[in-house]
C-alpha cells in the first residue's frame, strides 16, 4: 500500500514546490505584457522614423524638435521594457532553480535548506524590479501621449480660427 511518511513526504515536497511556480506563472504574465509593451514601442518608433525619412513632420505640423523629443522618449521606454524583460526572464530561472532546490534539499534531507529561501528571496527581488521598471515605462508612455494629445488638441484649436 506504501508508506504514509514517505508520501507525506512527497505531499509536503510538491506543496513547497507550489509557490515558487506561482510566482513563475506571474512572472512569466508579466513577460508577457512587457513583450506586448516593447512591441507598441517598437511599431510607434518606425512610424515616427518613417516620418522623418519621409520629410513628411511639416505636412502633419509636426516640428523637428517634437519628432526628436517623441524617438527619445521612445528610446528611455525601450530601454526600461527591454531591462524589465531581462529582469522578468532571470526571475523565472530563479523560481525555476527555486522549485528544483526544494526537491534537492528533500532529497538530501535538508541539508541545503537555505538555497530554496536565498533562490526564492532572490526571484523575489528580480521580480520587483522588472516590476519597477515597468511602471518607469508606463509613466514614460502616459507622459508621451498626453503631450501628443495635447498638441494635437492644440492643432484643431488653431484649425478653427
Amino acid at each position: 500500500m506504501g508508506n504514509p511518511v514517505t508520501q507525506s513526504a512527497a505531499v509536503a515536497t510538491i506543496a513547497a514546490m507550489i509557490t515558487p511556480a506561482l510566482l513563475l506563472l506571474g512572472s512569466a504574465s508579466l513577460v508577457a505584457s512587457a513583450l506586448m509593451r516593447m512591441a507598441r514601442i517598437v511599431d510607434r518608433a518606425r512610424v515616427l522614423v518613417a516620418i522623418v525619412h519621409e520629410g513628411a513632420a511639416a505636412k502633419l505640423g509636426i516640428t523637428t524638435e517634437q519628432l526628436r523629443s517623441w524617438l527619445e522618449s521612445h528610446v528611455r521606454r525601450a530601454r526600461y521594457a527591454q531591462r524589465s524583460i531581462a529582469l522578468l526572464y532571470a526571475a523565472i530561472v530563479v523560481f525555476i532553480s527555486t522549485c528544483l532546490s526544494i526537491a534537492l534539499d528533500r532529497f538530501l534531507d535538508g541539508s541545503v535548506s537555505w538555497l530554496p529561501v536565498l533562490l526564492a528571496v532572490v526571484g523575489t527581488l528580480l521580480l520587483l524590479t522588472g516590476g519597477v521598471y515597468m511602471v518607469a515605462e508606463s509613466r514614460l508612455s502616459s507622459a508621451q501621449i498626453s503631450e501628443e494629445i495635447r498638441l494635437a488638441i492644440q492643432e484643431l484649436d488653431r484649425g478653427r480660427s
